[in-house]
Formats: structure tokens, C-alpha cells, sequence
């Protein structure tokens, strides 16, 4: 399709039908711009994508994406195996001058069947998303030297759960649903956290939680401001460190297990490494070893 100028604007539109197969089309004018549409007993998902050159309020040349799309997701739930179809929609907008961005994302879950009735909604500022497991990964990307910053949000109920600036690391007990994930949030990140905004001793928040409910938050506090990237979130089993970013716990088995965080000052090569014993599904603060000049305090 050709561009159409409007008032020196070029905006080019590509509308298509993602992510799923549309058995039977219902009538244009019952179509829209996301959600389901029902014919003959059979349920479709559609929605448009749009590409736009423009130029912002600043005079810089800008591209806006707004991309769409559909998946068929499984999530385990108390009755069992769930299905969940999501409508995942990421509007990105870039200076192509310089790296200033800004994004949002709005991504709603359906039962697919023929309910017009949304299960839940989560909106978030990330460029990109995907499901994992219970839990749905939404990515904001980093810039002038800050690391990227994935939230996680859950795929049972739609609740924020957690953020990190690193890969989260969980523990399960075998054969049973209870699960804990452990996620830390660095003051090195492209949005800092809330207990950050306000006070720049914040060196990071430990976030320990399920895949239903907001996680229980613990703030490392240093003597002195200054920016830390996390570079190591793992477990410890006998004193030695684990690859594995999953562990089982299993009733015959010993535990002995330790929540390990360490972390590096870029500006200054300063280390901090944090270790967090784990008794059953819970972390045992009143055993974890800090190093001079740092502390943990329950966050906000």
C-alpha cells in the first residue's frame, strides 16, 4: 500500500489478521480493532498493526510501531491445565536522532470460547513480552548504559508480580504446586524502583514471591549513593553455587540451601555479594550475611 501524505506526515497502515486462523469471517461491520468476534459457533481473534514516520514535537524524526498479535497460552491452575488466548499489543515510539524511546504495552487475556468478556488486562511500559509458564514477561530496554528491566506479571490472575534487571531464579517443592521465584530489581536498570525514587542509598530490591500474588520486597541499602548492576542472582546448595536456575525440594533430600546476590559498582569496580539462607520456602533474614556499610530492610 502506497503512503498518504497528510499535512507532511507519512503514515503507512498494514492491516493483516495475526497470530490465528480465522475459519469464517463475520461481516465488516461487525469486525473489530481487537477482542473476539463470533461466527457459526466459531471464535476469532483479529486486530491491525501500524507502522508511522513522523515527525515529534521536538522536530526529531520519529517511528512509531504499534504491533499485534495473538497466542494460544496453557497455564496450571488448582483445577488443572487452563487455556488463555492473549491479545499482546506493543506501541513503540523512537527518535531516530538519538535513543530516546518511550513504549506501552496493554496486553488482555480471554477464555477462548465465545465470552466477549476479557479475564483480565495488564499494561506496562515494555517493547516486548512473552509467556512463561504462569507468569508473563514484559521488557523494557535499557539505554545510555542502563541494563534492561523485565516485570513479571501473572498469567492466573493478571496481577504485577515482580521486577528484575536479571533472570529470576525459583524453588519448587516436587510433586505440589508451591513455588517461590526470587527477582532483584538494581539501581543500574531502566526504571528504578519505587523505593529507589525516593532514596538514592537503594542499591537494589530483592523480590521473593508465588506466580498469583505481589511479592514480598527487601531493600539492600548502601552507606552512600551510588549505582549498582547485578550480575549474579543464584542459589547456593552445601556452600557450593548452583548453575540450575530451578531448584526442586524434595522430602527425602537434605535442603541447605542460600540465596546468593552479587553485585558490581560499574563507576568504581566496588563488589557486594549478599547471601540469604532458605528455610523451607522462605528466606531466614535474620541469618543473612552483609557486608559492612550495606543492610536489608523490608521494602515498601
Amino acid at each position: 500500500m502506497a503512503p498518504v501524505n497528510q499535512r507532511s506526515r507519512w503514515v503507512l497502515l498494514l492491516p493483516f489478521t495475526t497470530g490465528c486462523v480465522v475459519m469464517s469471517l463475520p461481516p465488516v461491520s461487525a469486525r473489530s480493532d481487537g477482542g473476539p468476534v463470533s461466527s457459526r459457533g466459531t471464535v476469532s481473534h483479529e486486530a491491525r498493526s501500524q507502522l508511522r514516520v513522523y515527525r515529534d514535537a521536538a522536530g526529531c524524526e520519529s517511528i512509531q510501531t504499534v504491533n499485534r498479535q495473538f497466542r494460544l497460552v496453557t497455564v496450571v491452575t488448582e483445577k488443572g491445565p487452563e487455556r488463555r488466548i492473549l491479545e499482546e499489543s506493543y506501541d513503540v515510539r523512537h527518535c531516530l536522532q538519538s535513543e530516546s524511546a518511550s513504549s506501552e504495552a496493554a496486553i488482555v487475556a480471554w477464555r477462548p470460547d465465545t465470552s466477549n468478556v476479557p479475564l483480565f488486562r495488564i499494561a506496562g511500559r515494555g517493547t516486548e513480552g512473552e509467556p512463561a509458564g504462569n507468569l508473563y514477561i514484559m521488557t523494557q530496554s535499557g539505554c545510555c548504559g542502563s541494563q534492561d528491566l523485565a516485570t513479571y506479571f501473572s498469567l492466573l490472575n493478571g496481577r504485577a508480580l515482580f521486577s528484575s534487571s536479571i533472570g529470576v531464579r525459583s524453588i519448587e517443592v516436587a510433586n505440589t504446586r508451591q513455588v517461590r521465584y526470587a527477582a532483584f530489581h538494581d539501581s543500574y536498570s531502566a526504571g528504578a524502583s519505587t523505593e529507589a525514587q525516593a532514596d538514592s542509598t537503594v542499591v537494589g530490591v530483592l523480590q521473593w514471591g508465588d506466580d498469583q500474588n505481589p511479592s514480598r520486597r527487601i531493600v539492600l541499602r548502601a552507606d552512600r549513593p551510588e549505582g549498582f548492576a547485578a550480575y549474579r542472582l543464584g542459589f547456593r546448595r552445601a556452600g557450593k553455587a548452583l548453575a540450575d536456575t530451578a531448584v526442586t525440594l524434595w522430602a527425602d533430600q537434605p535442603q541447605d540451601l542460600a540465596l546468593e546476590i552479587r553485585l558490581t559498582a560499574p563507576g568504581s569496580n566496588r563488589t557486594v555479594t549478599v547471601t540469604i539462607p532458605i528455610a523451607g520456602l522462605d528466606l531466614d533474614l535474620e541469618r543473612a550475611r552483609v557486608p559492612a556499610g550495606f543492610r536489608l530492610e523490608p521494602g515498601k
